[in-house]
């Protein structure tokens, strides 16, 4: 599966310059996926080895879907077999977007999970996970927007005539931010350090 990430492989992050205080250095991007909520020693053993090599993670959990996400940050270099995966963990080499989606009629949950889960599911897509009344749909941003997945999306629900409610699980960081606003208002001139709130989150 691309993205997907082994502790038995030697990978390498994807990693972006970034400007510091002191100096400029390169950061890579992970994201973890659990299936579960995360207990606080299994996030705190994480954390502790993420924060050792000067990085940090940034978690989510959410209850309608009973998963935990997490945005790690990390310097070049990083060994990302030291975040061996648990039971229902993955940890992908990039940044991804995890996305659940609930439609409103239920009858357009099947279409759309087959949909997004058989082999004709867009390239960009790295996992299609069900839910309590609706689908997670996890995809590699760099291989696809975010309107090609949710199009697949609304082609679907669109033809039993539903809405949708959709909830954001995975932390982003700013590129992702900013490649997301840059798709959606079609400003492809739109980066990080262009952004005003990441620039004061910086």
């Amino acid at each position: 599966m691309r993205g997907k990430v082994s502790p038995s492989i030697d990978i390498h992050a994807e990693f972006f310059p970034i400007d510091t205080t002191n100096a400029r250095c390169n950061v890579g991007y992970l994201t973890i996926s659990v299936g579960g909520i995360l207990d606080e020693p299994r996030r705190a053993a994480i954390d502790a080895v993420v924060r050792s090599h000067g990085g940090r993670a940034t978690w989510r959990s959410s209850a309608s879907t009973g998963r935990t996400y997490a945005s790690v940050e990390v310097p070049d270099g990083f060994d990302v077999r030291e975040l061996a995966a648990a039971p229902g963990q993955t940890v992908y080499e990039t940044a991804i977007i995890a996305l659940a989606v609930f439609p409103d009629t239920s009858e357009a949950l099947p279409p759309l999970l087959e949909a997004l889960c058989d082999s004709g599911r867009p390239k960009a897509i790295l996992a299609c996970l069900p839910c309590p009344g609706g689908v997670v749909v996890e995809w590699d941003p760099a291989a696809g927007s975010a309107e090609v997945v949710t199009g697949v999306i609304d082609v679907e629900l669109r033809r039993f005539h539903s809405g949708r409610r959709s909830e954001l699980l995975s932390p982003l960081p700013p590129q992702v931010r900013a490649m997301v606003a840059a798709g959606g208002l079609q400003t492809p001139e739109i980066a990080a350090d262009r952004i005003l709130e990441l620039l004061i989150e910086r």
